[in-house]
């Protein structure tokens, strides 16, 4: 560590303010943030249009910044070698032997930006659902050793969120559990999953985004806890992932009043990310801003007061502005006019600098990786880690109810919020000798009647739901089937939540996510290849407000 403190010093001591206000940004590279795809096309200035690399080069030359977040260049992804070339031209860019961070949003779940070519590991939740914490270690262990081999160096990961709150739009599945105590536990587990494999680590969002009901890529949350309740809940993962040698953490666009009355989101608040995070938690790391181009962030402060205040709140990078050369233009002006101290300049930039030599990324280039496959190259057996992952899925996978139940030869209703579930779903069923009418109905409540339609004329009911405790459409169908007597089962792809919403049901199987591996984890049970082994790993409130399933419950 000493090492690269040194090598820290020796940068800092030679280049110039401008390069040190460069080393403070972070954007994106590919297909631009998802959350610029929420401003009005007016507003979609700089960094936030940005669709092709020849901009983020130029960005890279004109403004030296020190940082890019992947994105997919196209909706379907991208493979593994065109991920791995396009880094490599991001490093290429670079001068004066500091290259650029890497970074990407892989959580595993279905926040995942690389999806193609690489291991699809279970959610958070769904891997707090096997009721061991090795489980978080190994899935980021495998994210973690994929990432690098494709020329990452930095996860916007382990999400350490308590999601005490059901109704969550943003959080959800993402977190492990609402026991602050488990998710501490899991969150410890997946930062050394992440630094053994060589990667940075990043716990978000502080000072926690788990009891909010708004979503701050839309508008800015208010956290309105007590005192002693953030204490004792929001920030004990926290605390867990500084303990475990987490490399950064992130802020959250959220406004807490019993630490800050002022209204400002927590990127911008001293009090939070100085006076917690810094003092009372001892976080000696990169403090990262959460993507200042969200509405939580930038239509309080504006894109150019929002940088120069997190920055004076303590944060160190500031990632994805919505406009890169007024953010720059207002950090540097601030600087200069000593609003903000240089002190405080150096004091970010070297801890920045200290996260970039222990990733390799000060002094000459070691190499990049290239090729067709760079994961074979690097000598990471993917074949091997997705039957680990499978093995994690079927153990998170959980079922309520009758945890024998098999689709039956007959008439089946397939209906229900489908979003192409159906591929995956409907050879299971027509391989069982089933005739199957599908319905695939969204979240519109003018569909309902179209499903009871077609539940009334089967023997059994397949009701796929995605998030219905916020979507009235959703539990207008779970709330038909059960008063007209259909007999029906539930598959809940997203939050585990739905199950309360489903008393009438035979049996519930909850997936914690839609993605490949949890897909591929519930066709094996439906088939009766595999058993599932997941427990709750939250508490799942009734429609009435009070607790349909405690945690631990399951098969």
């Amino acid at each position: 560590m000493v090492a690269y403190h040194r090598q820290a010093d020796e940068v800092l001591g030679r280049i110039s303010v401008t390069e040190k206000i460069g080393q403070l940004f972070v954007v994106p590279v590919g297909r631009h943030s998802p959350n610029a795809l929420r401003l009005p096309p007016d507003q979609r200035t700089g960094s936030v249009a940005n669709d092709g690399l020849g901009q983020v080069l130029d960005q890279i030359r004109t403004y030296r910044v020190g940082g890019v977040c992947y994105f997919p260049t196209r909706a379907e992804g991208d493979e593994p070698g065109e991920v791995a070339a396009l880094l490599a031209e991001v490093a290429a860019v670079a001068d004066g032997g500091v290259r650029p961070v890497v970074s990407v949003d892989q959580e595993g779940g279905t926040v995942a930006r690389l999806r193609r070519g690489v291991t699809s590991v279970p959610s958070a939740m769904g891997l707090a659902a096997t009721g061991d914490p090795a489980s978080a270690e190994r899935a980021a262990g495998i994210l973690g050793a994929e990432l690098r081999a494709v020329g990452f160096h930095q996860d916007y990961a382990p999400d350490a969120d308590v999601n005490s709150n059901p109704a969550n739009p943003v959080i959800g599945v993402r977190s492990y559990s609402a026991d602050p105590a488990e998710v501490a536990r899991y969150v410890a587990a997946a930062v050394r999953g992440l630094r053994g494999a060589g990667l940075a680590a990043t716990a978000k969002h502080f000072p926690g985004h788990g009891d909010t009901s708004t979503d701050s890529h839309l508008t800015l949350p208010s956290v309105t806890r007590t005192a002693a309740d953030w204490d004792a809940i929001d920030l004990v993962p926290f605390g867990a992932a500084i303990e475990a040698g987490v490399d950064a953490v992130m802020s959250a666009h959220v406004a807490v009043p019993v630490v800050d009355p002022s209204g400002d989101p927590a990127t911008a608040s001293a009090p939070i990310l100085t006076g917690v995070l810094r003092d009372r938690l001892g976080f000696a790391g990169v403090a990262v801003t959460d993507a200042l181009d969200m509405a939580g962030a930038r239509d309080r402060l504006g894109d150019g007061e929002i940088a120069v205040r997190a920055l004076l709140a303590g944060a160190d990078q500031l990632l994805m502005s919505a406009d890169l050369p007024v953010a720059v233009t207002a950090v540097g002006a601030a600087v200069a006019s000593g609003r903000v101290p240089v002190s405080r300049l150096d004091e970010a930039v070297r801890r920045i600098l200290v996260m970039k030599a222990r990733l390799g990324l000060l002094g000459a280039d070691a190499g990049t990786p290239a090729g067709a496959d760079p994961l074979a190259a690097a000598g990471v057996d993917v074949a091997a880690n997705a039957v680990v992952a499978r093995d994690l899925a079927r153990r998170a996978l959980t079922v309520l109810g009758d945890p024998g139940w098999r689709v039956p030869a007959g008439r089946v209703a397939l209906v229900g919020n489908l979003a192409g579930v159906e591929d995956v779903l409907l050879p299971v069923l027509r391989g069982a000798g089933a005739e199957v009418t599908v319905v695939d109905s969204g979240s519109d409540p003018s569909t309902v009647d179209t499903v009871l339609a077609a539940a009334a004329g089967a023997d059994v009911t397949v009701a796929v739901t995605r998030g219905a405790v916020r979507w009235p459409g959703q539990r207008a169908l779970l709330a038909g089937l059960a008063a007209a007597g259909h007999r029906h089962v539930l598959v809940a792809l997203r939050e585990p939540y739905d199950a309360g919403l489903a008393p009438a049901a035979v049996a519930r199987f909850l997936t914690y996510g839609d993605n490949e591996v949890m897909r591929e984890a519930l066709v094996d049970v439906l088939r009766g290849d595999a058993v599932a082994g997941g427990r709750l790993p939250v508490d799942v409130p009734d429609a009435d407000g009070g607790v349909a399933y405690r945690k631990g419950a399951g098969a």
